[in-house]
């Protein structure tokens, strides 16, 4: 059995070829100190880390600490980041097909032209992140926080976004064909050019009825959403 002195000796050791190692690519690093990269960094503050352009898919992140991480293209595809922290972080046309973020802090993240299809991002918070010319097509968004956030010309095809807060948000040109908006709050919201052809809008709140010629404004009053003002 190792002693506690043989185990502090090859930890000093560890930290001391990290240190030393000519590389500062996070999976060489990983590689020098035993670890997995995928596996062994849930809870791990890894904030500001360079990710740009890497695999991490399946990566077990939960409950990292990602704050202004460079994640520019990194492929985040069917990755646990569930109650993570990504604040400030860029995501720029990075994949996160199939991810699960729920209840993660993406508050002012940037994510434009990410890709986010079927990820589940219930309770996550968005606010003043931007997801412009995003994919969140089939994604989970409900309960969200997205008050704020710019999601111009993002596609949230058949999008569950059932109570998910939007005030203020800019929605210009976003296609909302088939989503679930029931009990969503766009009070504020800019949507000139969006389109809500066959969303449900039972229930979900505008205060802004300038966006909608007469006919279309009747057209959501008929399908349940509310004017409020």
């Amino acid at each position: 059995m190792m002693t506690k002195d043989q185990s502090l000796h090859i930890l000093l050791e560890l930290i001391e070829q990290v240190k030393t190692a000519n590389s500062d690519d996070f999976f060489d690093l990983a590689t020098i100190a035993g670890l997995n990269p995928l596996q062994d960094f849930s809870e791990a503050d890894l904030s500001g880390v360079d990710l740009r352009s890497k695999d991490m898919t399946n990566a077990d992140l939960i409950e990292a600490q990602l704050m202004g991480a460079n994640l520019i293209r990194a492929n985040f595809t069917d990755a646990r980041l569930i109650s993570s922290n990504l604040t400030q972080a860029n995501l720029t046309d990075a994949t996160l097909t199939g991810a699960s973020l729920i209840n993660a802090d993406l508050s002012g993240a940037i994510l434009v032209n990410a890709t986010l299809d079927s990820a589940n991002l219930t309770g996550a918070i968005l606010t003043n992140a931007k997801l412009s010319y995003a994919d969140l097509r089939r994604s989970t968004i409900t309960s969200a926080d997205l008050n704020g956030t710019k999601l111009s010309e993002t596609d949230l095809s058949y999008a569950d976004l059932k109570r998910a807060h939007l005030l203020n948000a800019d929605l210009s040109g976003a296609i909302f064909y088939g989503a679930n908006l029931e009990g969503a709050d766009l009070r504020g919201a800019v949507l000139a050019d969006v389109n809500l052809i066959g969303a449900n809008v039972e229930r979900t709140r505008f205060n802004e009825p300038r966006w909608f010629s007469r006919d279309t404004k009747r057209d959501l009053t008929q399908r349940g959403a509310i004017f409020e003002g």
